[in-house]
Order: C-alpha cells, then structure tokens, then sequence
C-alpha cells in the first residue's frame, strides 16, 4: 500500500486486494491484512499467523519500508510450520539477488504483474509439482538464485475478477477533505513513455493493456452496491492515454445515471477541452498532471516527453471545464540547479494549481535513473529508508540532498501559506465538519513537511553493491 504522505490519506492495498480475489477463484482460502493502516505491528502479525496457519504467505514491499518487509518472511517461518514466504513489488523486481541476500528464509520472489504468477506458484505448491519450472517467479536453487523465465502480461484485464474489497476495512480509507471513502480503480497497465525516473515499466512493462468501459463501469456500479463507495482514485500512470477510450467510458458512466466522484491523472500532452468537460459531466472533480519541472531542459533530461506551453494549456483547460487541479513537481533531477528550482515554483504560479505536491526526485530500482545513479556515484546512502520522495538521497554535481530537501520545503510553504491559496481553500468550506477535516489535514501536512528528521544523515556511501 501507500502510507499516509502529503495527501494525509492513505490508499487501499490495491495489488493486494487483485492477488487474493484471483487465489480466491482459483479455489484457494485466503486472508488480506493492511498492517500499517490497520495498526497491526509484528505481535499482532505473529497471532494472525499463528491462527491462520498459511501454506503461502505473500509479503508486497516497497522500497522505503523492504527491511521490515522482508523480515516478515522470518516471523512467519517461525509462527506457522512449513509455511513458504513470496516477497512481491518492484523493489524485489529489480533487485531479487540483493533481496535473497537481504533475507535468508525468504523462499520467492514474484517478479513483475503478480497475480497470475502468483496463481502458478499457489497451483504447483498445492499440486505438489515443482516450483523450478513457474514463469515470473526467482527462486534458490540449492546455493544459488535461479530466475525462470518472465510471465507474460495479462492481456485480457477484463479476465481479472473485482478486488477483494470484502476482506478490507474500508472504513479506513477516506479522502482528506470530503471524509467519504474512497476506492482505487485501475482503467489499465503499462506505459510507453521513457521517463527516467519512473519504475513502473519494471512491473507492469511498457505496453498499454486497457479494460473496456464497459467492465470498469461495471466494477464502479459494484462497489457502489456492494460497499456504498462511490468516490474513487482512477490508478494508472496516465488515465487519458488512450482519448477514443476515455470517452467511450465517460459516456458508459454519464449512460447509466452512476452517481460517482473521481479522480484522475494525465500527461498534459494528451487533454484537450471536450475531454476535460466530458470528465466533468461524468463525475470527475480534479485532475491531476505531472508538470515534473518548470525548466524545459530539465525535462527533456527525464525525457517525460512534453512542452511547458502544454502545460500553461492543460490547466488553463481544466479549469475552464470546472476541475480542480493538482501538479506534480519533481526537485533534485540531474541537472537541476537553485535557478531550475526557482523556475519551477514559479511555473507553479503562473499555472494557479488548487494543489501541488512538490516530490524529491529519488532513483528507485528499476528506473533508469537508479543506473545512472550507481554509475555515477551519486547515491550517498545504504539505508533504503530513505528512498521515499520526501527525502533526497542524492548529491549532484551541482546541488546536494540537503539543499534539495531545503527547497522542496520552501516550495511547499511559499505555495500553501499563500494568501490565494490559503483564501481559495478556506472559501471551499461548507460545514463545520468539513472545516474539522481540513484542520486536521493542515495539521498532518505541515507535520509531515516541517517535522521529518533528517534520519539518513550522515550519510553513507552504498556498501549493497
């Protein structure tokens, strides 16, 4: 999952939630915990152990927390016997050596989109047949690591039953302002753009694989009936990549009457108005796109591939339509420089965004800019911890982590402690509980910028590789 960041809202386990309702078709009895949202620290993950007595236990890692991740493989070797632990998530993805070495009695790692090669392992383990011969899948082999062959990607999405919203607490997952929850949706996979500091192509690959509109409608109608949620994240690495198939779910969902909220992001190349207002018609409340940099080299450093005036239109466009508007910004790129920074929040400015999230650029195994990174020496820590994009675990030839981490905090304040936008927000209250809310998000989000230790200092050069 995603842990409560700059949003102050925490994301349902998605992945997770896809892996146990494909295990649950294939006949197996399965069980899903959100440790961190649900509060279950590792005595509480001992009893559940202990109580369900596993013969697979599936760890997702994320690269900022893969020390306590993997240490799960541990703990339930020693509360359920004869239990077998795979680690999921692009951190393993990339780097299943060093995660084997990392965690001894670990026995699997899920390379890449995980629920079919799951299934596969869970299958061959039941039937008794070998697991030296499941695609998608590295496992040891004696002494050694053996890597079998990748899986291939699941092109029929539509084929994937509904997450297994129904072992989750939903009552945990709210959006910040409305209090209402909410549910991730994934319209599709893949992404043919290069970005370099982007992983995603190491777990869902680089082609676009796309559910019809018809069978994402459905699952929208489903959690309304079945959960009573109707607000929703669309998760994808960009909702409108696809125009012709944007409309025609906008039009499923305006056809049906369904009365959602949801939002969405976008490259700012690929709106344009008909689009953003047919969004609007259909439920969507805010827009969000990733602007990275207001420098067009350092863009074309990260080859995201889009203009600045493409920007200035794009928002220029949602707002007309009657979005709200967020903005990605990324700080500390290779590159970068105090001016580059400087002409970033000011394109944050210029642009009017209701909201920006200003992120340190981080070089996460399985991007290109992870390579470049080791090759160049620019990494100046070992603790993985610190690869959240909070922190800044680079120094650049020309900026280091430190400032790095200074200028993101300056951008935030100087966007958040504006008047105009101070003015906007406080002019959006409807209600005392929301007003209730809001106060609480300010509360969690200035925590979250101004109290962060700078626990990753001194820092140390990578020993890992």
């Amino acid at each position: 999952m995603q842990r409560q960041d700059g949003w102050t809202a925490a994301w349902p386990p998605l992945s997770l939630a896809y892996c146990t309702s494909v295990l649950r078709e294939a006949g197996f009895e399965a069980i899903l915990r959100d440790c961190i949202i649900e509060n279950i620290d590792f005595e509480g993950l001992k009893e559940i152990v202990r109580d369900f007595k596993p013969d697979l236990l599936v760890i997702n890692t994320a690269t900022f927390t893969i020390e306590g991740d993997l240490s799960v493989a541990r703990l339930a070797k020693e509360n359920a016997a004869g239990v077998r632990v795979a680690a999921m998530g692009i951190h393993v993805t990339a780097l299943p050596d060093e995660s084997f070495r990392a965690e001894p009695m670990l026995d699997y790692i899920i390379r890449g989109e995980p629920e079919e090669t799951l299934k596969d392992l869970a299958l061959a383990l039941r039937e008794g047949r070998s697991p030296l011969e499941v695609n998608g899948i590295s496992l040891k082999n004696g002494e050694s690591v053996q890597h079998n062959s990748n899986h291939t990607f699941i092109e029929d999405l539509d084929a994937l039953p509904f997450p297994a919203w129904d072992l989750v607490d939903l009552d945990k997952y709210r959006e910040p302002l409305s209090g209402e929850r909410f549910l991730l949706i994934s319209p599709g996979r893949g992404c043919p753009f290069g970005c370099s500091f982007c992983a995603g192509k190491a777990y869902y690959g680089s082609k676009v694989r796309l559910r019809s509109a018809k069978n994402i409608v459905d699952e929208l109608a489903w959690c309304d009936t079945q959960f009573g949620v109707r607000n929703f994240l669309f998760w994808i690495e960009s909702f409108t990549i696809n125009r012709a198939r944007v409309m025609e779910l906008m039009d499923e969902i305006i056809s049906r009457k369904l009365e959602i909220r949801f939002i969405c992001n976008s490259r700012v190349a690929d709106v344009d108005q008909e689009m953003l207002f047919k969004l609007k018609k259909a439920g969507c409340w805010m827009i969000a796109f990733g602007i990275e940099s207001g420098n067009q080299e350092i863009l074309d450093s990260m080859k995201k591939a889009t203009l600045l005036p493409q920007a200035e239109k794009a928002v220029r466009m949602a707002h007309e339509a009657g979005l709200k508007v967020a903005g990605h910004c990324i700080i500390g790129v290779p590159g970068e420089s105090v001016k580059t920074i400087k002409q970033t929040m000011a394109l944050v400015r210029i642009l009017r965004l209701d909201y920006v999230q200003y992120y340190c650029c981080v070089p996460f195994p399985g991007s290109d800019l992870y390579r470049e990174a080791l090759e160049k020496g620019w990494i100046n820590t070992d603790r993985w911890d610190g690869f959240e994009q909070s922190y800044s675990v680079m120094d650049l030839p020309n900026l280091d982590s430190r400032n790095v981490m200074r200028w993101r905090k300056k951008a935030f304040l100087r966007f958040y402690l504006s008047p105009g936008t101070i003015f906007r927000i406080l002019g959006e209250i409807r209600s005392f509980g929301h007003l209730k809310r809001l106060a609480g998000m300010v509360n969690d989000f200035f925590f979250w910028i101004l109290a962060k230790r700078e626990r990753i200092w001194p820092p140390k050069k990578p020993s890992r590789r």
